[in-house]
């Protein structure tokens, strides 16, 4: 398992487009996946661990404002937004061509909810044909109540592996068990995430970091 710590207050804007091809590339050569072109990544973890404002920083190469502007790319439903919280499954197309992160040109007028939604299908299909490798983000729900939705998605979207997030100022969670769980009932390879380790005292973050190594020797 590899842990990767997030910390959207150090990443600069101008390395976020770079971060997410380390993560694509170290996945790829370390689950053997070789010169696989195209494979998917299940985000997975407790609800409010900051799954869908990580996705969105992905595939848009931008950080988040501190107000929810990276997840509301990725948020589909007007609920959704309101409580800031995912309720079904989204995707999200990341492109890679020559060690570097493919932005569509249409994201970059995309700058509200509305418009991101309407050119959503424009983004996938400007990354699918320019892009030598696609890597798909599932972002999946982290709410007790969204479970089953949850398992429709690892099991659905068949994906190549699972990126579990952890949030450094909550720590494992339940949720985060049973994820793990069903990842490792499904047999799928997975890594863990921590998230908002900039607004995390460092006593907090250790001790979340030390719970994540002791379920992971029992996972």
């Amino acid at each position: 398992m590899t842990e990767v710590a997030v910390d959207s207050g150090k990443i600069l804007e101008a390395h976020a487009s770079s971060t997410a091809s380390k993560i694509a590339s170290k996945v790829t050569k370390e689950k053997g996946f070789g010169e696989t072109k195209d494979f998917r990544i299940a985000l997975l973890g407790n609800v409010d661990s900051g799954k869908s404002t990580l996705c969105g920083v992905l595939s848009r190469g931008l950080l988040d404002d501190g107000r929810g502007m990276a997840r509301s790319f990725v948020l589909r439903h007007q609920h959704e937004l309101k409580r800031g919280q995912t309720s079904s499954v989204a995707m999200e197309l990341l492109g890679f061509s020559n060690e570097k992160q493919v932005i569509p040109s249409c994201i970059q007028n995309a700058t509200t909810h509305a418009k991101a939604k309407a050119s959503h299908n424009k983004e996938f299909y400007e990354i699918a044909s320019t892009a030598e490798h696609r890597c798909t983000l599932v972002d999946l729900c982290g709410h007790e109540k969204y479970l089953k939705t949850t398992i429709y998605g690892l099991t659905g979207m068949a994906p190549n592996c699972a990126m579990v997030i952890v949030g450094a100022n909550h720590g494992i969670q339940r949720m985060t068990r049973e994820h793990l769980g069903l990842c490792c009932a499904l047999r799928v390879p997975f890594y863990v995430v921590v998230t908002k380790i900039d607004m995390c005292p460092e006593n907090i973050f250790k001790e979340t970091q030390m719970k994540v190594k002791r379920v992971l020797r029992k996972a």
